[in-house]
């Protein structure tokens, strides 16, 4: 069996109230049967009376068809659509006055309570002027006691309503920002104190509804052409899978057939025919034809006169809706008036929050508008006030200058006020010295930070007792630690110089040697006669340099000296006179030693002299000279540590010196001068540290104090 098919787009269209003659508080009462054709919205596609009837029980699906004594409603989703009287009763129903009895002759607009004490209260306009406040007398009074005692006015013109604030305490806000003045519209919410109000213009809603309703009603439309595209494509599909077994042309399924009856119905109908049973026929809704012929329908003619008289009703009742019921509207407040008092009532805020300037701007607006306005004088005491402000604005920017001697003065100076700009100016005062008193101590600080202790002590002068202490230990740390950085400065200094000097040193003897390198060969060689004529060369090649000529004069003073000794101790070394030959061997060694050359002759004449000294201490010994046996074999053993000749010669020596000590202890008292001669001998001859010699030198000491 094929799906039943959508209802037509044309069936269940009927508007609640949309008819002429129809009444709009209620909708469907007074409308035919569903056999009488009462307006356009009638569904003209189906079949013709007397093709089909319905039952006795009357018609198969009621949500299809509808209910004949009910309200039209849609045959899809039950979907009303409002016509715009009905709207305007509906609301007019909800309408939630604070006086029932009073006048509707005001503009079409009202404010709704969304919040606070009086929530869901709701007020029309009365006239041009609506006053909301706290007070009883105001035209919209509020239970809120956070709402001033006349908060704000509506006032109603050409360019729509206005919102005025009336110099109210916590001031008013629309859509959540704060204004004084503002031209409201439809939806904007207003928040007073702790409560929030939505302004409605109902013209605008209306049209808003209206829109809604046309949206939804095309939305209805929509769906169903889809339902009906669905449904006919499913039967084109299975009327191909049935092999053609219908005819496309069937009028059974046309759509606007379809509309008002079932397709199961109708081909159970169909099947009754061909077995022959007898069916009766259902009673159909009659088309516009079918109702033409019957003289149950009207002419066009007919229908106009009705629209008309339709249209004339709903003019009526407008009338007697919008129509005054009470006295005529009070004349409008003279805006000057209200402005300047405005004006006034926010000079007085601006007094109370310190912006006197703004206060006399304030005021002289409101001269201007209503001359006389100002009787308390609130101008002149908001200019005496401003001109302390100014005064005391001065002293801040001198001290913000540091000039705080001129800040003393302008405070005083500064003229009388309340006792609110008192405590200001006592407040200034002390912050003028507190700020004294931290700029001092920064510049104290600054100066710590220089490191200069003669700009630092004028300043501490200037520093209360109190924060004089901690600076004067800070300055006495400073002054420790400069001396300390004082004396290392120099002491580097002094070692820097030496340092300096001791390179330059280095460096000139370097150049020396570099000088005199050819004086050094020939002398090192034994050519002594040339090393002298080379010194000549040298002085020549550095004329302008003093350093080089002196040391080339000593050096030919010197060499021909060390080559006589030298040559003298050599002679007296090979004919083994070496006694002798000590004598011109450490005159030789002491004139290597000035001349300065450095080499392994040095080396050699050391050890001619280290052999000659012990023989000639050796001889001393055995004269009992022991001054010159101590001293020559000291010397030898200085030249040659491993002598072993001079080792024994100092043994020997050390025994003579602990004898001649022995005889000068006898003496001491019987001839303390002999015994004083041999102590002296026993001091120079004995080895330091050793007991001997420190026991002489106390008998010495005590023979010759």
């Amino acid at each position: 069996m094929p799906p039943r098919p959508p209802p037509s787009s044309r069936a269940g269209a009927g508007r609640s109230g949309g008819g002429s003659g129809a009444d709009p508080k209620s909708p469907g009462r007074n409308r035919p049967p569903r056999g009488t054709p009462s307006s356009e919205d009638e569904d003209f596609a189906a079949p013709l009376t007397g093709e089909e009837g319905y039952p006795e029980d009357g018609p198969p699906n009621p949500e299809l068809y509808g209910d004949a004594s009910g309200a039209q409603s849609s045959r899809r989703d039950m979907t009303r659509v409002a016509s715009v009287q009905d709207v305007e009763e509906e609301r007019g129903r909800e309408d939630d006055d604070d006086n029932p009895e009073a006048t509707r002759a005001g503009p079409p607009v009202q404010m709704v309570v969304l919040a606070g004490p009086d929530r869901g209260r709701k007020k029309r306009f009365q006239s041009v002027r609506m006053v909301i406040g706290r007070n009883k007398d105001c035209d919209f009074s509020l239970e809120d006691q956070s709402v001033s005692r006349r908060h704000l006015e509506l006032v109603y013109g050409q360019n729509g309503v206005v919102m005025r604030d009336l110099g109210s305490v916590s001031g008013t806000q629309v859509n959540d920002q704060r204004v004084d003045e503002c031209v409201l519209k439809h939806g904007d919410e207003l928040s007073v104190g702790k409560t929030r109000l939505r302004f409605v213009d109902e013209a605008e809603q209306i049209k808003e509804l209206r829109a809604q309703a046309e949206a939804r009603e095309a939305e209805e439309k929509k769906e169903r052409e889809e339902a009906a595209q669905e449904a006919q494509e499913a039967r084109k599909s299975q009327t191909s899978a049935r092999g053609g077994e219908l005819d496309p042309s069937d009028p059974r399924l046309n759509e606007a057939t379809n509309a008002n009856y079932k397709l199961a119905d109708v081909l159970r109908n169909e099947k009754n025919k061909d077995k022959g049973t007898s069916v009766v026929a259902r009673p159909r809704p009659p088309t516009r034809a079918s109702a033409a012929k019957s003289g149950m329908g009207l002419t066009n003619k007919q229908k106009a006169l009705v629209g008309v008289a339709g249209v004339v009703v709903v003019f009526l009742v407008a009338g007697l809706i919008f129509m005054p019921k009470g006295p005529p509207p009070p004349p409008p407040v003279d805006p000057n008036v209200e402005r300047a008092k405005l004006l006034m009532q926010k000079a007085r805020e601006s007094v109370r929050a310190d912006d006197y300037a703004n206060a006399v701007r304030l005021v002289g607006e409101a001269e201007k508008l209503l001359p006389g306005v100002d009787e308390e004088g609130l101008a002149r005491a908001a200019r005496k006030q401003q001109d302390v402000l100014d005064a005391f604005q001065a002293v801040r920017g001198l001290i913000d200058e540091k000039r705080f001697d001129d800040a003393r003065k302008k405070l005083a100076e500064a003229p009388e006020g309340t006792a609110k700009t008192d405590e200001v100016r006592g407040k200034l005062a002390a912050e003028l010295e507190e700020k004294q008193l931290a700029w001092r101590i920064q510049q104290v600080d600054e100066a710590l930070e220089t490191r200069d202790p003669e700009v630092i002590r004028p300043l501490l002068d200037t520093l209360p007792p109190m924060n004089r202490p901690a600076y004067e230990e800070k300055l006495a740390a400073l002054e420790a630690e400069l001396a300390k950085q004082s004396a290392d400065e120099k002491r580097r200094g002094r070692d820097a110089q030496a340092r300096a000097a001791q390179n330059a040193k280095e460096k000139r003897k370097q150049f020396m040697e570099e000088a005199f390198v050819d004086v050094e060969r020939r002398f090192n060689g034994g050519e002594y006669q040339r090393a002298v004529l080379e010194c000549d060369r040298v002085v020549d090649k550095f004329k302008g340099d003093k350093e080089v000529k002196d040391r080339s004069m000593s050096l030919k003073r010197l060499i021909p000296q060390f080559q006589r000794n030298l040559e003298d101790g050599q002679k007296k070394l090979a004919s083994n006179a070496l006694e002798a030959a000590a004598k011109p061997l450490r005159r030789a060694s002491e004139l290597y030693r000035q001349i300065g050359f450095m080499s392994s002759l040095g080396n050699s004449l050391d050890e001619q002299l280290a052999s000659s000294s012990v023989a000639a201490g050796q001889a001393a010994l055995k004269r009992g000279d022991l001054a010159a046996a101590g001293s020559s074999f000291r010397e030898a053993l200085r030249l040659n540590p491993g002598d072993g000749r001079a080792r024994d010669g100092l043994e020997s020596l050390q025994k003579k010196v602990e004898e001649l000590y022995l005889q000068a202890y006898i003496q001491r008292d019987r001839d303390p001068q002999a015994a004083a001669e041999k102590f002296k001998v026993i001091i120079e001859t004995a080895s330091e540290g050793s007991e001997v010699k420190r026991k002489a030198e106390m008998y010495l000491g005590e023979l010759q104090p």
